[in-house]
């Protein structure tokens, strides 16, 4: 076999403790740096700030409690978020001498390495695809170079290098994080070889695997989150890192000698940051933007769209930098941030949808120890050891492979989804919930609505065809009700395109090919990712 597992991976522990004055406490609400305690009377409910979707940290906003990137409400009262389905772990305490002390654990994770400053490359093909050769293997991650993702919201903004094909179909094993397309992507695995080998996470609904069976591969291995693994008799050792939300989200980390490379790819809270520490190589998303939030949600003010942009880029930045400082990081590659919005339909969305640039970060992370390495640029890194050694530019072509509007347009030609096809795909979704969906199939500026279809799935699941007042419907529902109403106001010809090749629901979010509007205005985590990652 290519990999053998080694066993469960190993945590360094390093033990510590907060504490607070039991007499400082008021009844109600106390924010402290990192938790939030509850007291009423005698019950005391202790509960991190860290905000369970995106890392952020939990406020006091508007009178509420509540996350500022993308407004996930908390009431310490019931222990859950108020507009998503989601209850919030407590975490442990005890008292003594009139203290609460609420005591922590880092765990450090530890990977095998041996004492030799072997050569290896790092190459930035694109996006967040990423090239590594030694003299003992070669391997690439999540390529997209070429095409589409998310139904045609996003592209790629590097020039492709000149000479990707050759490289990506000679690598030993491509390892894939998760299945959103700009990381599994169709149009450019097209291009790679039908007998390579993937590392993929083993994750509960295997989403990924999935994907790459349809796309026709089967060389697949799937790595546990516990378990770390070697690369044949190399000193490659090499293990994947779950996500620390609920999402089919990974990153990695593996050591080769004394250079070892962590990379958070863009997942949220990776392996509940239970990182490495001296690392050699630190990469992570940098740009923000990745996400149809705020600008696709109708229940935004759109002048308080640009506000949470800004809030959010401003995050961004927050949480690389500690990240960095976490795992002690000697040298940081952003990555996993370069795509634009270039089909002239989405001119909008590009306008507004400001994102940060790798240069920001050289900027923003000059007073800490960590040099920065700006793949704008200079894409090839040379380490020796933990060392770099030697930068260089790879040659790429003079201009991108395809024209957005021609390419999806012919992607997307010929598509015909009858009503029977739909009623079909829906109930063989076996999904239940209190939600009905009503899905506007559009024209390019959502201006004009060609097919109305209801799905609700609160008792079994019924789909209907007929046009339906969405403002009426709105008007009339009544706080509290059990019954939850999403409107997805969805471009017709991208809507189709996931319909008939069953792909991720989130391609038509992220890639900013709907609009969103809700009653009550809660995130429908179940629907998302049911038909994101469990129902492909």
């Amino acid at each position: 076999p290519m990999f053998s597992s080694q066993g469960t991976i190993n945590y360094k522990l390093e033990e510590n403790k907060n504490s607070y004055p039991i007499c400082d406490l008021e009844d109600g609400v106390n924010f402290t740096k990192n938790f939030i305690i509850y007291k009423d009377e005698d019950l005391i409910k202790v509960y991190s700030r860290k905000c369970d979707h995106n890392g952020g940290k939990l406020c006091k906003l508007e009178g509420k409690i509540a996350c500022p990137l993308h407004g996930w409400e908390f009431s310490p009262e019931s222990g859950s978020y108020t507009n998503i389905q989601l209850a919030k772990k407590e975490e442990d305490f005890y008292i003594d001498d009139d203290h609460i002390f609420i005591p922590f654990k880092q765990e450090i994770l530890t990977l095998p390495s041996v004492d030799k400053d072997y050569e290896i490359s790092v190459e930035l093909l694109s996006h967040a695809c990423l090239l590594f050769k030694a003299k003992d293997f070669s391997f690439a991650t999540d390529p997209w170079i070429e095409g589409f993702a998310f139904s045609s919201g996003w592209w790629p903004s590097q020039l492709p290098p000149k000479n990707w094909q050759d490289e990506l179909n000679k690598v030993d094993f491509i390892y894939i994080s998760h299945n959103h397309p700009d990381h599994l992507n169709k149009f450019t695995l097209e291009k790679i070889r039908k007998d390579m080998d993937f590392i993929v996470p083993e994750f509960s609904n295997d989403s990924v695997r999935k994907l790459l069976n349809k796309f026709g591969f089967y060389n697949i291995t799937s790595f546990d989150f516990s378990s770390y693994y070697r690369f044949r008799d190399t000193d490659l050792f090499f293990t994947i890192l779950k996500s620390g939300d609920f999402r089919e989200d990974s990153g990695f980390h593996f050591t080769y000698g004394n250079f070892s490379c962590l990379s958070t790819v863009d997942s949220n809270d990776l392996n509940f940051l239970k990182f490495p520490e001296k690392i050699s190589l630190f990469c992570s998303s940098f740009a923000g933007g990745a996400s149809g939030y705020p600008l696709c949600f109708d229940t935004i003010d759109e002048k308080k769209k640009p506000e949470i942009i800004a809030r959010n880029l401003s995050a961004e930045k927050s949480t690389v930098k500690g990240h960095i400082k976490l795992c002690n990081a000697r040298y940081y590659l952003p990555y996993a941030g370069f795509f634009s919005e270039r089909a002239p339909r989405d001119a909008d969305i590009k306008l507004l949808n400001q994102k940060n640039k790798a240069n920001d970060y050289v900027v923003s992370l000059k007073s800490s120890e960590v040099l920065v390495l700006d793949p704008t640029k200079n894409d090839s890194f040379l380490f020796g050891g933990n060392e770099l050694q030697k930068i260089k530019q790879l040659e790429r072509h003079d201009d991108f492979s395809e024209d957005p509007t021609t390419f999806y347009k012919t992607e997307f030609s010929g598509i015909e989804i009858s009503n029977n096809f739909i009623e079909e795909f829906f109930k063989n979704s076996k999904f239940q919930d209190d939600l009905k969906v009503y899905f506007e199939l559009t024209n390019d500026d959502f201006s004009k609505t060609n097919r109305y279809i209801l799905v609700d799935f609160s008792q079994g699941i019924s789909v209907t065809f007929e046009k339906f007042d969405w403002v009426l419907i709105k008007n009339l529902y009544v706080q509290g009700s059990r019954l939850r109403h999403l409107r997805i106001k969805v471009r017709q010809d991208s809507m189709c395109w996931v319909l008939q090749n069953n792909l991720p629901f989130e391609d038509l979010s992220i890639g900013f090919q709907c609009r969103l509007d809700r009653v009550p205005d809660i995130y429908n985590i179940k629907f998302w990712d049911h038909f994101t990652s469990v129902y492909i």
